[in-house]
Formats: structure tokens, C-alpha cells, sequence
């Protein structure tokens, strides 16, 4: 075998092993953890830089619609838990899969950027329009409207609301001027002090993850699952606002 052939198959050899080596993990995520991807993503490849992944993230009941449908997803992490359990029964998710990987927080904005009495979203004139995620797609939607009632002032203030799909669309609505308040996910408001609904006005918003039954990369996919509870990835959920689930290494 002649030098030449002998290096342009040693060059070949190198290349097919490299991209054997390049794994890509999609992660179907829910809205409330848009503004987490860029930090869990750095923070994850610096424990195997060779796993590169992408999130896409839409509300929770969309993604699970869309995983029972076949979407070619490798984990699911779900700001719903019975999304989870659902999809884990229906053999959809690995059923040793799933894990609670964060606890949500609701926050809420108010256009003037000052903190009020929650009262205030039934009271005050100025408050003409309330935006929250649809409660029947998003579970932050479901614990606002239960903190709501928790304080007495649902029926004051349903005519008031406007709805987003999920906890982005509800923040839009506000950015946009089309709400003067809006309660939606903490995560999403790091920075903007938000006033915090107390936990204990509404369900606890447990989140969850699996992992996808047919995916191609479950090494990769359980590796992932493993440092959303270990101590590099709960204290990017910290950060955002997130308590830690029992069981998780706390940063």
C-alpha cells in the first residue's frame, strides 16, 4: 500500500470517528426555561464538551402533543409533571426515566417597574388589563389563577385578563403594552424585580423530565438527565429562581 492511500485512509478513518464522536441532544423545554438554555448549555458541555445540545422550547402541552406525535426529540423537561407521568405510562418517555428537576416560582410585573400590592390587580383603575399563560396549556397559568382565588380576587380580576399561549407569550403581552401586569414564570423576570407569589397560594409547580423513548442517544440523553439534578445544574435553576426538588445536590 502506497504512503498516499495509506494517510488519505488513516484521514478517513479520523474523520468517521470524529463525527461518531459529535453527539447533538434535543431538548423539547418548556417556555418558562427559554431564558435558562444559553447557561445549562455552557455549564453542561463543560462536562463533556463533545455532546453538543439544542433546546426547543413552547409550552407544555404543545411539546408533549408533539412527542406523542413522534417528534424526534431526545428529553423532555416539562413544566408540568403530569405531562411526564402521562407520556412515561403511554410508553412514549422511558418509563425509569423520569425525575423532578426544579420547583417554579410565579412573579409578577407591574408597568410602572414598581412593586405593588397584589390587591392592587383587582383595585387599582389603571390596572385595565391582567395577562397570564393559559391554564389550559400552561401550569403556570393554572397556579397563577389558584393564587388569584387563594386572595379573593379572581372574580374582580378575570375580565381583565388576556391570555398568552405560555409564559413568554403572557410576558409579551405586557412588553408590548397590551397588559398593564402580568403574572408568569420568575425565571423570566430575573432582573426585573418582580413581586413573588407566595408558594404556598397555589399548587407547587413541580417540573419534570424524561427522556424520550426512541431517542438515538441515551447515554448522551441519561448524562443530561444526570446534570439537571447534580450540583452544576441546580445552580443555574438558583439562579433563575427555581428551588431545588428533594432528592437534587444542591450547588
Amino acid at each position: 500500500m502506497s504512503l498516499r492511500l495509506s494517510t488519505s485512509l488513516a484521514l478517513l478513518f479520523l474523520l468517521a470517528s470524529g463525527s461518531r464522536a459529535q453527539i447533538s441532544l434535543t431538548i423539547a423545554a418548556a417556555a418558562d426555561l427559554s431564558s435558562l438554555e444559553p447557561e445549562l448549555v455552557a455549564s453542561f458541555r463543560k462536562s463533556d464538551p463533545k455532546i453538543s445540545v439544542r433546546f426547543v422550547t413552547e409550552a407544555s402541552a404543545m411539546l408533549a402533543q408533539q412527542i406523542e406525535n413522534g417528534a424526534p426529540y431526545d428529553v423532555f423537561l416539562s413544566a408540568n409533571a403530569q405531562f411526564v407521568e402521562r407520556l412515561s405510562s403511554s410508553g412514549k418517555l422511558r418509563p425509569d426515566s423520569g425525575q423532578t428537576y426544579a420547583l417554579g416560582r410565579v412573579g409578577v410585573l407591574w408597568k410602572d417597574g414598581k412593586s405593588h400590592p397584589f390587591n392592587d390587580l383587582a383595585t387599582a383603575n389603571w390596572v385595565r388589563f391582567v395577562a397570564l399563560p393559559n391554564p389550559k396549556l400552561a401550569p403556570y397559568g393554572v397556579a397563577a389563577q389558584e393564587a388569584l382565588e387563594h386572595a379573593g380576587l379572581w372574580k374582580a380580576v378575570q375580565p381583565k385578563v388576556v391570555y398568552g399561549e405560555n409564559v413568554r407569550q403572557a410576558l409579551q403581552l405586557f412588553e408590548s403594552g397590551n397588559a398593564d401586569a402580568v403574572l408568569t414564570s420568575a425565571s423570566l423576570l430575573v432582573g426585573r424585580h418582580p413581586d413573588l407569589v407566595p408558594d404556598d397560594w397555589h399548587r407547587p409547580i413541580i417540573q419534570k423530565s424524561g427522556i424520550v423513548a426512541g431517542t438515538r442517544n441515551l447515554e448522551a440523553a441519561k448524562q443530561f438527565m444526570a446534570f439537571l439534578t447534580g450540583p452544576a445544574g441546580q445552580a443555574v435553576f438558583a439562579t433563575f429562581g427555581f428551588a431545588a426538588p428533594k432528592g437534587s445536590t444542591k450547588p
